[in-house]
């Protein structure tokens, strides 16, 4: 139970919530409770505070937690060595992901490498790219799937290009097959908050006035539902606009946009063994 605790505290830590981090580590919401309240008593300090928002680290915990994080990577690099005389390959690998990866290009690539690696297990925390740029920096997570090009301290590998697409309802598309940009204002349009990253601010700029924004949603499949339904258009990734059951017609930005994605890590050299293996097989991936 030492390193456990630690990793337990982590965990609760970078979920925010006992409830997520029980549901994740398998224990019940008290034993999490009870096994951080004696943690906190061992060092006599206050680790976690709970808020309406959840649980967050105190500032006694924030500058705690890369030592901890150091410690149970230095654990689990024990526990591979360890295996490795028994002829096992183990380890853990922390990937920043959102959702088209996670639907579209991750199952793929973990089904491969865990035909090779099957003692090698995952954990994914999904986020917004901001989100997950942060994991990086803070070693939350040792890779992150990103819109490229990231920050230059990061080391990337180019997986896939993807258009941008203007998606309508099925019975009220436009005839021609290219969607001038200058029709955003006129069109009303059914925005997605979370999606004012760098892709559709760029594209907005290009518009003389802005988009006629009618309706928000914070799903990017509820985006496509309203879309469906005649109330508005949008605009989405075409990664995203793959397998889905809404009857949705596609029509290419004029001019075209387009979108680059990859995966990145702060350096593959200081990654886990486990982790730097998986970094391999994508990098043997790519482009997808």
């Amino acid at each position: 139970m030492s390193i456990k605790k630690y990793e337990i505290l982590l965990q609760t830590a970078d979920l925010g919530s006992f409830t997520k981090a029980s549901e994740v580590l398998g224990y019940t919401q008290s034993a999490i409770s009870h096994i951080i309240t004696g943690l906190e008593d061992e060092l006599g300090l206050k680790l976690l505070v709970r808020d309406r928002f959840g649980v967050r680290l105190t500032a006694e915990g924030e500058a705690l937690v890369p030592a901890i994080r150091a410690l149970c990577q230095q654990n689990q690099e024990v526990l591979r060595q360890a295996a490795g005389f028994h002829g096992l390959e183990v380890g853990r690998v922390r990937i920043g992901t959102f959702l088209s990866v996670s639907v579209h290009i991750l199952p793929q690539l973990l089904h491969s490498f865990s035909q090779q690696h099957p003692n090698i297990t995952f954990e994914l925390l999904q986020g917004s790219y901001e989100d997950i740029l942060t994991w990086l920096s803070e070693g939350r997570i040792d890779l992150g799937f990103l819109r490229l090009p990231a920050p230059s301290h990061l080391e990337c590998i180019l997986l896939l290009e993807e258009r941008i697409l203007a998606i309508f309802p099925e019975d009220q598309a436009p005839e021609a097959e290219r969607f001038p940009l200058e029709e955003l204002r006129q069109a009303p349009y059914i925005l997605r908050p979370d999606s004012l990253d760098s892709d559709t601010r760029a594209l907005f700029r290009k518009v003389p006035c802005a988009p006629r924004i009618t309706y928000s949603a914070k799903d990017d499949y509820a985006v496509m539902a309203m879309v469906e339904q005649g109330l508005g258009m949008s605009i989405l990734p075409e990664l995203l606009l793959k397998r889905t059951p809404y009857r949705l017609a596609k029509r290419e930005l004029d001019p075209p946009a387009k979108r680059q994605l990859g995966v990145a890590c702060k350096s593959p050299q200081a990654l886990s063994p486990a982790a730097r293996q998986f970094w391999q097989h994508v990098k043997g991936a790519a482009p997808l």
